[in-house]
């Protein structure tokens, strides 16, 4: 995705993230901050493609080029745009530009969605009518005034003494402007949109919750108060796949974690994430990453995925 953006501003942004990481080892690709929400992140090398749950925030790309596939939509973007999530998404992401010279820098706040509702009601946002085909992944352009606050809240770090009280404001700003941005349905959608939107998201909370369990669509249409046909469109309009897809990936996904840690069997961790036969948890996790479970952990307990 491209876009127009002041120079000047991301020339400052860029500056700022380079100082954050001086003296940081070239191992650590992640940068706590003295705020638990705001995260700064670094990558020296393009990478491989990687698996993960992208939970509800936004990041904004400083430096860079990143890809990622949300279902079947590829996004690709760069320096002035910001990935969004409103719920949590299972996606596959790879860095396709960084390096050592001019890495990959990206600034990424946590959102939580309650926080996000309380914010829009207290400041009575008005809401966009309600739409259907709204996703809950969007890249979207930053207008110049979001990137002067990115900026404020990174020179804000300097000033410890200031950084719970003001940090919360500067946190409420950067929500303001991507709610109110052409974007912002889809941080508000499912929080304080009608009925309907109100069930995808409680779907997707029932499903991340109850991975390891059998999913009827019906059953699930039930406890969220919608039909299925209707529950089956709406959840596939939102995730870009159908709610059995979704929980497939959540289980895998589930599964991957429990290998890593190297104290399962792939066939105990088959039946943990709620598989009935070890041997059609193999062909699906091979579908997904490329290996055999037994082969995938083997790699990544050297080799962290790029989520």
């Amino acid at each position: 995705m491209t876009t127009s953006f002041d120079h000047d501003i991301l020339a400052q942004l860029c500056k700022e993230m380079v100082l954050r990481f001086a003296g940081v080892p070239e191992g650590e690709n992640d940068l706590a901050t003295g705020l638990p929400w705001l995260t700064l992140v670094r990558r020296l090398s393009p990478t491989a493609a990687g698996r993960g749950i992208l939970q509800p925030s936004a990041c904004l790309i400083v430096q860079g080029e990143k890809e990622m596939l949300v279902g079947q939509r590829v996004l690709r973007y760069g320096p002035g745009c910001y990935v969004q999530a409103g719920a949590a998404m299972p996606v596959s992401g790879r860095i396709v530009e960084a390096s050592a010279s001019a890495p990959y820098l990206g600034i990424r706040i946590d959102l939580d969605p309650k926080e996000v509702a309380a914010f829009i009601l207290d400041m009575q946002l008005p809401v966009p009518p309600e739409r259907e085909d709204v996703p809950v992944v969007t890249v979207e352009p930053a207008a110049d005034a979001l990137m002067e606050t990115f900026l404020r809240l990174l020179r804000l770090l300097d000033r410890p003494r200031d950084l719970t009280v003001l940090g919360r404001l500067v946190k409420q700003e950067i929500m303001y402007h991507l709610i109110t941005a052409p974007g912002g349905l889809t941080l508000s959608r499912g929080l304080l949109g009608g009925q309907r939107e109100h069930a995808v998201s409680r779907a997707i909370s029932w499903i991340r919750e109850h991975y390891d369990q059998p999913l009827k669509i019906s059953d699930l249409a039930d406890t969220v108060h919608l039909s299925a046909s209707v529950l089956h469109r709406r959840f596939k309009a939102a995730t870009v796949m159908s709610p059995l897809q979704y929980q497939k990936q959540v289980r895998l996904l589930e599964a991957r974690k429990l290998l890593m840690s190297g104290s399962f069997e792939a066939a105990s961790v088959a039946y943990q994430v709620g598989y009935e036969s070890p041997s059609q948890f193999s062909r699906e996790y091979r579908r997904l990453f490329g290996a055999s479970p037994l082969q995938d952990a083997q790699h990544l307990r050297g080799h962290a995925p790029e989520p």
